[in-house]
């Protein structure tokens, strides 16, 4: 869908709407320029963007994408990416949220074979612990998005890309992060968002009917992609007389009382036919969907009886609109009919017909139209919040800082065992840094992992003495050989009950070992 989308921009010269914004960039937003050294302002977008590094992510090369500023000259953010030659599963950009808030995440990736490249490349992406997209490609010169709409569950979402099966090294050439506010939806989106199941959207379609080129930011605060629709494209809508294509002739509005409107410049233009009007979405799978269409009146001589049309969308009865309104101060209102959880398959078509039963002289209006695919699966677990911040600690102070995202999911770091329990808890329960190059102290932090069974720490150049973790009860193994570890060996060992195994030899502990340790009944050396 996608790629298709964008070669119909691609066929327009890429030209986007000169109007002026109606708002400025909400605060709450960041737009991430993936492999830019600087922070600028676009000429084209009025975007303040920003470099990713090392705010965001600490991994990662920064690339150049020569072939950028002639293929997307109004584009600048696909100039750089960040590409991941390193052999992590995965990496992941670290954003400060707000729990409980719901966000809108873009990533864009134009690979215009910035590597020389003789494939094209295909990975995942996963926000959270959940993956989300895979990123493919059907030519290097064509850009592609995943944009999706999430609830924050915690105080930090990431934005994380993994490899698949190809081995291909991921990339990104931007990352749009907003806040949505709380007017932005339907509550229906709201139940679906923050349900016990935690269901996730992925934009699939925002079409722009008799828009001449594509609408982003200023227009759009939010920088959505709104792609023109003209009647010579029977690729997505068509109509049994000639379609007509309709724009204001002044822009009053929008009616903010609606949720996540369109901007005006896509409102002020649309497409009509006397006849019935079809659109189809040329996909060819199936999935859950929450459709919005946007209808307004825009001719100016209209009143309430000239327009009268039905809406029929897949499983529902149509339903009769009238764009009329009456309002002396709007040349038009926003309306707009909402639809959930509506089951799409291929060949699935959303009529618009005149109102036969009454004399109506104008056909139905098609405005704008958005839809989103519904996520398969529920955003996953994460790990729990005691867990995931005693691990950031740990990186923090040991240097291991190039390990990004939740330990455990979607993939786990290499060096962590999690697992589940009957809560449905997502815990750590083994660390391995065993021959990790470790400097340093020993991390207390590793006392807050309550259900860990196995901690190896050997065969580093760690020193210090050994901090109190008497409150690692679960504990059974503890691998501590090999270092430059000082001080005494501590007798609150003995009270971790389940402790069958401490290799502590080939450092520099001193005193007497406490005999309590020498009569417990496990290997000890």
């Amino acid at each position: 869908m996608l790629p298709l989308l964008i070669a119909v921009l691609q066929s327009l010269v890429c030209t986007l709407s000169s109007a002026p914004g109606v708002w400025a960039q909400i605060q709450g937003s960041v737009f991430v320029d993936c492999g830019s050294m600087v922070r600028y302002v676009d000429s084209i977008t009025s975007i303040s963007w920003v470099p990713d590094a090392p705010e965001y992510i600490t991994t990662g090369v920064n690339g150049y994408v020569q072939s950028a500023p002639s293929i997307y000259p109004n584009f600048s953010e696909f100039t750089t990416v960040r590409y991941f030659p390193d052999t992590r599963a995965k990496n992941c950009y670290s954003f400060p949220v707000m729990p409980n808030s719901t966000y809108l995440i873009r990533g864009t990736f134009f690979y215009g074979n910035y590597d020389n490249g003789t494939t094209l490349p295909s990975f995942q992406m996963a926000i959270d612990g959940t993956i989300v997209a895979n990123v493919t490609f059907d030519n290097a010169a064509i850009f592609v998005y995943h944009e999706f709409i999430v609830a924050s569950v915690s105080n930090v979402t990431f934005v994380c890309l993994l490899r698949d099966s190809s081995n291909s090294v991921p990339f990104i050439s931007a990352i749009s992060f907003s806040f949505l506010p709380a007017y932005f939806f339907d509550s229906t989106v709201y139940g679906f968002l923050y349900g016990t199941q935690k269901i996730y959207f992925e934009t699939k379609y925002m079409l722009n009917f008799g828009g001449d080129g594509l609408v982003r930011h200023p227009d759009d605060e939010f920088d959505r992609y709104w792609f023109p629709i003209q009647g010579s494209n029977s690729t997505f809508i068509q109509s049994t007389s000639p379609l007509q294509s309709l724009v204001a002739s002044k822009i009053v509005g929008p009616d903010n009382g609606l949720w996540g409107e369109p901007p005006e410049t896509v409102m002020h233009t649309a497409l009509t036919s006397s006849g019935n009007i079809t659109i189809t979405f040329p996909d060819d799978y199936n999935y859950q969907y929450i459709l919005t269409f946007y209808y307004a009146e825009l001719n100016s001589t209209a009143n309430a009886s000239s327009r009268n049309f039905y809406i029929e969308v897949p499983g529902t009865a149509g339903e009769l609109l009238n764009p009329y309104s009456n309002s002396s101060n709007a040349v038009f209102i926003p309306n707009v009919e909402l639809d959930s959880d509506i089951a799409y398959t291929p060949g699935t078509d959303i009529v618009l017909y005149p109102d036969q039963t009454v004399s109506s002289p104008l056909g139905p209006i098609a405005n704008a139209l958005e839809t989103w695919e519904m996520g398969t699966n529920p955003i996953a677990t994460m790990t729990n919040n005691q867990d995931a911040i005693a691990i950031e600690e740990i990186k923090s102070s040991m240097n291991l800082t190039d390990w990004t995202g939740d330990p455990c999911v979607p993939v786990p770091h290499p060096w962590v065992i999690c697992s589940t329990d009957m809560n449905s808890v997502l815990s750590i329960t083994a660390v391995n840094l065993s021959g990790y190059n470790l400097t340093g102290h020993i991390s207390p932090s590793f006392g807050n992992l309550l259900s860990l069974t196995s901690l190896a720490l050997d065969y580093n150049a760690l020193n210090g003495s050994l901090p109190l973790l008497n409150s690692l009860v679960n504990l059974q193994y503890l691998f501590l050989q090999n270092n430059s570890l000082s001080g005494t060996i501590p007798d609150w060992l003995v009270d971790l009950l389940f402790l069958s195994e401490l290799f502590a030899w080939n450092n520099n502990f001193t005193g007497p070992i406490p005999p309590t340790l020498l009569s417990k009944n496990w290997n000890f050396t």
